[in-house]
This record gives structure tokens, sequence and C-alpha cells, in this order.
């Protein structure tokens, strides 16, 4: 059991580092004694396993490989008096870089809204998104009065993101899609400007504007199958993106990412929060079901021309007639 737990665990550790030198650090303990345990002449103290499954956010379940209904997730919530969005932001940093680190990696994004890294690519809509949540969900530090400009984000937190921008175009993805995942936005956008919180006119007019900039990148990535930034062209560090669109059913905003020989899904909760879980047999039920959806679904990316211009044309309509007050909304009523 001990064998298989150590065996799980390099699973979960980046191969760029040494599986011995992290245990021997976290356990607080020579080369030599993490050698021992691994290799299990020496059994694990629960101080020992305590430490461990926190660290690599394994349950006590997992390790002792007990049959039941209990699925154990890990994750933070913005609740605290010390939370802040820059820190929500960091927090989304590290998780994309650690997904980044494994040589054989890919997500599964089931999208709701619009996949969230590609409005780390427009600064402008991105700055809308963190004001929404910030103000309306969150309640975190913009005033009660404020409303949004495109200076609302400070350059840390843009850069943050744009990091997060750039780490995604390296990371082969499979997104599966919906006419409807645009709605997402535009009603938050339309909520602002019924109620008076864009700061003026000239602001709304360049998040219509990025919004056409961004569907049209979305576009250009599809029609290539690579992912890329704004502005440039497909490098060697450009991954493969697949493109499906599903009528039938919108998604979740669950992502699933297969790493080496393992799994990891992140389940959105709250619409700002991810939970995590790399538990087998959830992992490899979720994989299923994106699998089966899939084979549902059609292929737009590098092939499906026609569908694929169908599709993004859609989405441009949605934008223009919010663009133009065509939408009903209760203020409009």
């Amino acid at each position: 059991m001990q064998l298989q737990f150590f065996q799980h665990l390099k699973s979960n550790i980046p191969p760029h580092l040494s599986f011995v030198d992290e245990i021997a650090e976290l356990l607080e303990i020579s080369n030599d004694s993490a050698y021992r345990r691994i290799r299990g002449e020496k059994m694990l103290s629960f101080e020992e396993i305590k430490k461990l499954c926190g660290k690599y956010r394994i349950s006590v379940d997992q390790l002792l490989n007990l049959n039941t209904d209990t699925t154990i997730f890990a994750g933070k919530f913005g609740s605290s008096p010390q939370f802040t969005y820059e820190e929500h932001l960091k927090g989304f940093l590290s998780n994309v870089q650690f997904l980044h680190s494994f040589e054989k990696k890919e997500l599964f994004y089931f999208t709701k809204d619009l996949p969230g890294f590609i409005y780390f690519m427009f600064p402008g809509i991105s700055a809308f998104k963190n004001f929404a949540w910030m103000k309306t969900l969150l309640n975190l530090g913009t005033g009660v009065n404020a409303k949004f400009t495109q200076d609302n984000l400070s350059s840390e937190m843009v850069g943050i993101g744009l990091k997060i921008a750039e780490l995604y175009t390296e990371i082969p993805t499979t997104e599966i899609m919906n006419v409807e995942n645009i709605m997402t936005t535009l009603r938050q956008l339309e909520y602002y400007k019924d109620s008076g919180l864009i700061a003026n006119e000239e602001h709304l007019k360049i998040l219509y504007r990025q919004m056409h900039e961004m569907i049209d990148h979305m576009e250009a990535q599809a029609e290539l199958g690579k992912k890329f930034l704004p502005g440039k062209k497909p490098t060697a560090k450009s991954a493969e993106l697949k493109m499906f669109v599903n009528d039938f059913v919108v998604g979740d905003n669950s992502i699933l990412a297969t790493l080496n020989d393992s799994k990891v899904c992140f389940i959105n909760h709250n619409i700002v929060h991810f939970l995590m879980t790399n538990d087998k047999r959830f992992c490899e039920y979720s994989y299923g079901f994106i699998q089966n959806i899939i084979k549902k679904s059609m292929l737009i990316s590098v092939v499906g021309e026609r569908e694929r211009t169908r599709f993004f044309n859609l989405i441009r309509e949605r934008i223009e007639a919010y663009r133009t007050n065509q939408y009903k909304t209760l203020s409009k009523i």
C-alpha cells in the first residue's frame, strides 16, 4: 500500500523536480530516510501521512483505497478578510504553471462562459470581468458608487493575466463550445450598462470593440488549430487547439487535465472559484463523460470551414444585438 501511495505521489509531481528531494524536504528528513520510506523499508507515521496528503491534496480514502462514495476536493474560498482578487489571480497562475510543467499535458474545457483564458488576452474585457466579479459577486474593494473604467485593473494584475494567457497557448487544449457561451459576458455587460455603472460611453465602445476582436482571434486560432496571442503568429511553442461545437448542451466550465499518466479535475463553483480533485474514480468518470460529449459534437478547428464561419458569425450577431439594444431586459420592458 505504501509503495502504491508513493507511486501515486510521484505521478503528481512535475518531472523536472527530484521526487526524493521533495519528500525529504517536506518530511524534514534526510534523502536516505526518504528513500527508505519510498521503498517501503520504513513505515510512514500518521504525522507524515498527514503532511503528504495535505501537500499533494490526497484524501486518506485514496491512501487506504476505501470503497466509499466520497470524493475529496481541495480549493480556497474568497471570503476571508485578507482575500484580494490579485491573490485569486496569483492562485490561478500557480495552477496553470503546475499544469504547464508536465511534459505530457492536455486540457479538456467544457465551457459555460467563453474559456476564461481568452479574456486575459484582451485587457479591456479582462478589466471589466474582474471589476464585475469583485463588485457584484465578491464585494471586494470597489466601493458602492464605483463605476467601471479601463483603468480599474492594476498593471500587476494585467501582467498576471497576460502570463496566464501565454502559458495557456503552450498547453494543448480541447474546448467544447456552444453559441450561448457568449451570453454570460453580454448579460453582465448589459446589467452594468443599464445600471449606469460604466463610467462613460467611450469605455462601453471599447468593450464592444474588444468583444469583436476577441471573437476574431478565437476564429483565427480555430482555423489554424493552434493557440497564440493576439497580434502574434503561431510559434514552435504554440499548442494544438481542438474546438468542438455542441448544440445540445451548454457546459459548466469544468476543466479536466491529463498530466503524464494521471488526471486532475477542476470543478467551477460560485462562478469565480474552482475545486480540484485527482480522485481516480471521479477523474476517469469525468474523462469518459467528456469523451462521450466530444463524440456528439462537431469539430470546427482546422476542418469544417462552413460550420466554423456560421458558428462565429452567430456569436457576432449576439454581440451586435446587445450593442444596439435589441435584446429585452427588465430595464427595457
